[in-house]
C-alpha cells in the first residue's frame, strides 16, 4: 500500500514540478531579454526621407500611395526608361514577390503613369530589365 502512495506522491510532485520549473525558466528568460546586451535588444531604424515627389498626372495618386510605402519617388523616377509592359512586369514583381499591397486593377494605370512620366521607350525595343529587380 505504501508503494502505491509513494508512487502517487511522486507523480503528483512531477506533475507540479514541471510547470513550476518551466515558469521559473520563462521568468528568468524574460528578465534576461530586457537586458541591454541581449540578442533581442530593441533596434531603432531611421529611414532616409526624400523631398522628391511624383509629378502630377493621372496615376500620381496611385504611385504616391503605393510606391512610397517602400521606395522614394527619386528611386522610382531614376529607373532606366521602360515600356508600359516592362513597368507592368516590375509592378507585378513587387506585388507577387515582395508583397506590395497594390490591387491588381491598379497595375495598368500605374504602369501607364510611370511610362508617361519617364520619356521615350527603350532604344530599339530591347528590354532594359536585368531580371534582378530595380
Amino acid at each position: 500500500m505504501e508503494n502505491i502512495i509513494s508512487i502517487r506522491l511522486r507523480d503528483i510532485a512531477l506533475i507540479w514540478a514541471v510547470p513550476i520549473l518551466f515558469g521559473i525558466a520563462l521568468a528568468t528568460g524574460l528578465v534576461w531579454l530586457d537586458t541591454p546586451h541581449s540578442a533581442w535588444a530593441k533596434v531603432a531604424v531611421d529611414l532616409p526621407t526624400s523631398g522628391t515627389l511624383f509629378p502630377a498626372g493621372h496615376g500620381a495618386d496611385i504611385a504616391s500611395a503605393q510606391c512610397l510605402i517602400c521606395h522614394s519617388a527619386g528611386m522610382v523616377l531614376n529607373q532606366p526608361p521602360l515600356t508600359q509592359d516592362e513597368w507592368a512586369g516590375e509592378i507585378n514583381k513587387m506585388r507577387n514577390s515582395f508583397g506590395a499591397p497594390l490591387p491588381a486593377e491598379q497595375v495598368e494605370a500605374l504602369a501607364k503613369y510611370l511610362r508617361g512620366i519617364q520619356g521615350s521607350q527603350s532604344p530599339s525595343g530591347l528590354s532594359v530589365l536585368d531580371g534582378q529587380g530595380s
